[in-house]
This record gives C-alpha cells, sequence and structure tokens, in this order.
C-alpha cells in the first residue's frame, strides 16, 4: 500500500495542496475507541466497528489536504489508479486500497483483549517476543493455541503451535 499511498501524497504535494496523512495503521483497541466516539455522535466522519475497518489491516489511510474542499479532486485521483475513496460514503478523508473485505467477527475474538496487551507490548519489546511470552504464561495448551488464533485472524499472519 505505502507506495500508493507515497504517489498520492506526492501528486497532492506536486498540486500545492498540503497533504497530511493522519491515519494509517489501526490496533483494534484504537478502532473500538473511533468506533465508540462515532456512535456518540463525538466524530465528523463514519468509522467501522473494530475488526471490520481495512485500517486495522493496512489496507487503508486517511489524509487531508488544504483547502478541504480540494480532497473531491484527490479522490478522484486516487480512484483513477483504481483505490477507493471514501467520499464516495460520507467519509471524504479515507483512501483505501482495492481488495479489502472485511472478515467476519467471531463472538471471542471480538473483545481481543490479550492481543491489545499484546500489541502494546509489543512496542517496546517485539511482536514476536511479547506473542511468545503471552503464550509461555498461558495456563494451558488450549489457551495458548486461542493466543495463536487471534493473533492469525486479526493479523493475516499464519503461526502455527509446535512444542
Amino acid at each position: 500500500m505505502q507506495p500508493f499511498a507515497r504517489e498520492l501524497v506526492r501528486a497532492a504535494g506536486a498540486a500545492r495542496l498540503q497533504p497530511r496523512v493522519t491515519s494509517t495503521l489501526r490496533t483494534y483497541a484504537q478502532q473500538k475507541r473511533l468506533y465508540d466516539r462515532y456512535l456518540a455522535g463525538m466524530s465528523p466522519y463514519p468509522a467501522a466497528p473494530p475488526g471490520h475497518s481495512a485500517h486495522e489491516y493496512g489496507y487503508a489511510f486517511d489524509m487531508v489536504v488544504s483547502p478541504l474542499e480540494a480532497l473531491s479532486d484527490v479522490g478522484d485521483y486516487w480512484e483513477s489508479y483504481g483505490g477507493i475513496w471514501g467520499g464516495r460514503y460520507k467519509d471524504d478523508v479515507h483512501f483505501e486500497y482495492p481488495g479489502f473485505s472485511a472478515p467476519e467477527i467471531q463472538e471471542p475474538i471480538k473483545a481481543a483483549g490479550m492481543l491489545d496487551v499484546i500489541g502494546t507490548a509489543s512496542g517496546f519489546i517485539g511482536l514476536p517476543f511479547a506473542l511468545l511470552s503471552a503464550i509461555e504464561v498461558a495456563s494451558s495448551r488450549e489457551a495458548a493455541e486461542h493466543l495463536i488464533d487471534e493473533y492469525n485472524y486479526l493479523t493475516g499472519s499464519h503461526v502455527t503451535y509446535t512444542k
């Protein structure tokens, strides 16, 4: 996604629109906070439910330009390259790479509590180590496999448990 996003930012800059990327990859917890704000009427932009946002999977970014009215031109340019522009859905700042479809959310994954902890820890100690640490303290093999399943589901990875 980055080369396409860079091209959009470059083109908007060349047009002297002062582009500023305001959001990229989000965690489940960040998406939940945005969604809750949207439901409470505290956000001018729509937000997908956690687990359903292209931002959580690296398929979207938000960008503003100056003047804001030029976002429709920027959106047209993005669409000319096959991208999906959120302005068609009342989310002018949203730019999405084509091909994303939200996975079905399963009840145990909805909470994703331990994975939020892993995600936070990964910023300090690195994701593989954070995941391994969580697996080490898991109460059983089933609990460890559940952590790995959640991790794989949310990240699109294919980590397996072999012990």
